[in-house]
């Protein structure tokens, strides 16, 4: 799990081509993660995140000093999915199945497939922000504070949509019978 505590950059506008490189490969996963579990097709996904990395390139000139670079490439990521969906004009945010960085044996595979099911039937009950601030917090185990940022809400906001969230999936999940 990747953890915020990504240093400050100190000018992103000074990185040649091989310090870039050095950012996609450190944030690749995060960015996919995030792009996968919005758009739910591995190649859209392949491609959003070229993208994410490509508008970054272009536009690391606005980067500010002193800002967390996973959460900028986030939120770059999050605009690209709006972008994306209001072409599209439907947006649907599901769970990743798998790590992408993440080999398991076939019987673990099948019992996280199982359970990834289940938990992926609870998730679509919640609706697309609360889903995201879920996301964010729990695969990316950003903030509440970078959270909001990247969301477009207060901090207290994001803390009650991750509160919704709990209390949905907890409610839900103990609803299911066990086998």
């Amino acid at each position: 799990m990747v953890r915020d505590d990504d240093p400050p950059r100190q000018n992103l506008g000074e990185l040649g081509s091989d310090g870039f490189a050095a950012v996609v490969r450190e944030h690749w996963t995060s960015v996919y993660r995030l792009v996968y579990c919005s758009l739910g097709d591995a190649h859209d996904a392949e491609d959003l995140a070229q993208e994410t990395f490509l508008r970054a390139w272009n536009r690391r000139d606005t980067f500010q000093p002193g800002t967390c670079m996973r959460v900028w490439l986030l939120r770059i990521a999050a605009n690209a999915v709006c972008d994306l969906a209001r072409r599209r004009k439907r947006l649907t945010f599901i769970t990743l199945e798998h790590d992408p960085a993440d080999e398991q044996s076939p019987a673990r595979h099948l019992e996280l497939a199982e359970a990834g099911a289940i938990l992926r039937i609870a998730l679509e009950q919640l609706s697309e922000m609360t889903r995201m601030v879920f996301h964010l917090r729990v695969q990316e185990d950003l903030s509440f504070r970078d959270i909001a940022e990247l969301v477009g809400t207060t901090e207290q906001g994001a803390r009650w949509h991750m509160h919704q969230a709990r209390t949905k999936l907890a409610k839900s999940l103990s609803d299911k019978p066990s086998a």
